[in-house]
């Protein structure tokens, strides 16, 4: 099927960026409104006219890129994304579907075992949406970092690979792996056809991120909870000159992530359910790999009425506006997955990042706050979440003793039962003019006094969240 062209020099001056002041910090030098268009982006933009800190707008309105819920040729969740820098293809990685048997398999593979194994799809999909054609990679891991780079006219997909079996659970790779994608092709983990790449060896949970607009690979590697980030020159890491440009401690957990110049973003959150129902917990965090600090986290309010919505995928791909940050959501809960995807282009210089108050719901029949100033409200700066309410209780009667004020959303619930100290009226009392709260796992906040005054309480403190 031949692709028709765009030339994208026209677009050129879209694609610089103000650049962001970064804080100082210690990430260690180690060694010293855009749709998909009809027609996939042609050509390749000079990276010299992309700024490394070229970031993102996260508040920014996100377009949808496929006008819905996209079926894919499995029925598992998608879990990362990536695109062809000169034709604009689409590559998604999904693990196989139980029950599929492949060509050279004398049966179909049991519930659970393709995970478990590490065998995964990887489609190549046209920007209509439709999947033009299907790779099976079989022992390399779970799929959470893709990147595409486009050589002598073909596709060549950046991979986890050489992942270890196991009993639960999934298998995830050890290392990275470089192959030519090739329609219908199935190829094993320690097949020649892969080009292996070892940067951290001993390490798991490793997954790749390529930067094409500028020459950079960044590599995701475990263990579990102790994850690192690390950033490459893409020629030296394929000469096997593994001494990164920087390296940084992962905060949170992922979901996906992306490198685009001097910026790590990362998404996390978990699917809706029981203990996570709308809007969620869906979270974007922004890393500044030349200082290893986390310079952004910002709450993702992007299609919350998705009946499910899982985060799942992040990358940056060409448009003729510039690049386009591209995130997405698995949907469809119980049945075939499909794959909901929206794009970014708007971009910030980060200079006046503000974090917004945003209002906690309340019993408004129960308690009164003391003015419009005072009503529940939180805000959360990187782990740690500020609240902020004053309140009396509408009928006049004392507050009780580990009375439940409200209910925090489960985003910013803690770990673990944190105190706080707030403020009480002084009109009645002769004693100590504070009173505990805590806030609870369950998300319950509480106040806690014995003396049954009524008046108000208040509280201006804040947790952590782990």
């Amino acid at each position: 099927m031949s692709l028709s062209r765009r030339t994208v020099l026209t677009a050129v001056a879209a694609l610089a960026a103000a650049p962001v002041v970064a804080p100082a910090g210690t990430a260690r030098p180690a060694g010293d409104g855009i749709a998909l268009a009809a027609d996939p982006v042609a050509g390749i933009r000079p990276s010299a006219v992309l700024h490394a800190r070229h970031r993102f707008d996260l508040r920014s309105g996100a377009v949808d890129l496929f006008g819905g819920e996209l079926p894919l040729k499995q029925g598992t969740v998608h879990q990362q994304v990536a695109f062809d820098p000169v034709t604009g293809l689409a590559y998604v990685t999904q693990l196989i579907s139980k029950g599929r048997r492949l060509a050279d398999e004398p049966a179909a593979v049991p519930d659970g075992e393709r995970g478990r194994r590490g065998d995964l799809c990887v489609s190549e999909v046209a920007p209509d949406g439709t999947v033009r054609a299907v790779m099976y990679l079989r022992g390399v891991g779970h799929g959470g970092g893709l990147g595409v780079e486009h050589v002598d006219g073909r596709p060549w997909l950046w991979i986890e690979t050489d992942a270890a079996p196991v009993t639960t659970g999934f298998a995830y790779g050890k290392r990275i792996g470089r192959v030519a994608f090739a329609a219908d092709a199935i190829v094993d983990a320690g097949s020649a056809l892969i080009e292996v790449f070892d940067p951290v060896p001993g390490s798991s949970r490793t997954t790749p991120s390529l930067d094409v607009d500028h020459g950079r690979i960044g590599v995701r590697h475990g263990p579990q909870d102790a994850e690192e980030y690390r950033v490459y020159d893409l020629d030296a890491f394929k000469r096997r000159n593994f001494t990164p440009l920087y390296a940084f401690p992962a905060h949170y957990r992922t979901q996906a992530w992306c490198l685009y110049g001097d910026l790590v973003y990362q998404n996390e959150g978990s699917a809706y359910g029981p203990t996570n129902p709308s809007p969620g917990n869906s979270w974007w965090n922004v890393y500044d790999v030349t200082t290893g600090l986390m310079i952004e986290r910002t709450f993702n309010t992007t299609a919350l009425d998705l009946s499910h919505r899982e985060t799942e995928a992040i990358a940056v791909r060409p448009t003729p506006a510039g690049p386009q940050l591209v995130f997405g959501f698995a949907t469809q809960e119980p049945g075939p997955r499909r794959m909901a995807l929206y794009g970014i282009t708007t971009t910030t210089d980060g200079t006046g990042d503000q974090v917004p108050w945003t209002d906690l719901a309340y019993d408004s029949q129960v308690y009164t706050p003391n003015s419009g100033h005072y009503v529940p409200q939180y805000r959360q700066l990187g782990g740690r979440v500020y609240l902020h309410l004053r309140l009396s209780r509408a009928d006049n009667a004392p507050w009780t003793n580990g009375e439940t004020v409200l209910t925090l959303p489960p985003h910013i619930r803690p770990h673990r039962t944190q105190g706080m100290v707030g403020q009480v009226t002084g009109s009645g009392l002769s004693d100590s003019l504070t009173v505990r709260w805590e806030v609870q796992t369950d998300g319950a906040l509480r106040v806690y006094d014995q003396r049954k005054f009524t008046g108000w309480i208040g509280l201006d403190a804040g947790y952590f969240v782990s």
